[in-house]
């Protein structure tokens, strides 16, 4: 089973690798996000992705949802002043009820956790919901708006690889939503 998941791990990396653009962005690409904080680059970025044909909505002040292949992604700038700094890009995948307090949810998430690298995966307090999270790191107050859409798409991709390994009852205790 080991085998199995490091080598779907191993396509999945592959195959996101496969996708990406071969032609470097362009100064027109990129996404200048002035460091004053993290407020006004998340208008920023949710500006720049609206105006590139993204569904956008504010959720807060430093969140925003992006939607993405029908799933919403909340993206969350996180802003480091002369470092490295990142967009915060989360998941959410709504619990059945019945499965909320299962012990099967929490060996689930630690053994995503345990076998794959690409995400950090936990439960939201109450057990309500999944949540998944990775992040977009850049420099210089610049990312590309190519690297954005590339790593939204690559994140999308990577959990539908996550879905097909996954036991069967794992995906059973998931709400089944467009909106996930």
């Amino acid at each position: 089973m080991r085998l199995l998941v490091l080598l779907l791990t191993a396509t999945m990396l592959v195959t996101g690798c496969e996708s990406l653009s071969k032609q470097p962005s362009s100064p027109q690409d990129d996404v200048m996000i002035d460091l004053k904080n993290n407020a006004d680059a998340t208008k920023i970025l949710s500006n720049v992705l609206q105006d590139n044909g993204y569904t956008v909505r504010k959720v807060s002040q430093d969140q925003f949802i992006v939607t993405y292949n029908q799933h919403n992604y909340i993206l969350e700038p996180k802003l480091m002043k002369n470092s490295l700094s990142r967009i915060v890009v989360s998941r959410l995948f709504e619990i059945k009820e019945e499965y909320q307090h299962s012990p099967k949810l929490f060996i689930l998430v630690t053994s995503l956790n345990r076998d794959l690298n690409f995400a950090k995966f936990s439960i939201l307090p109450g057990n309500r919901a999944g949540h998944v999270q990775t992040a977009i790191t850049f420099a210089h107050e610049t990312v590309s708006l190519d690297e954005i859409k590339q790593f939204i798409a690559w994140f999308d991709d990577s959990l539908a690889e996550v879905k097909q390994m996954v036991p069967r009852e794992a995906l059973d205790m998931i709400k089944h939503t467009s909106r996930q």
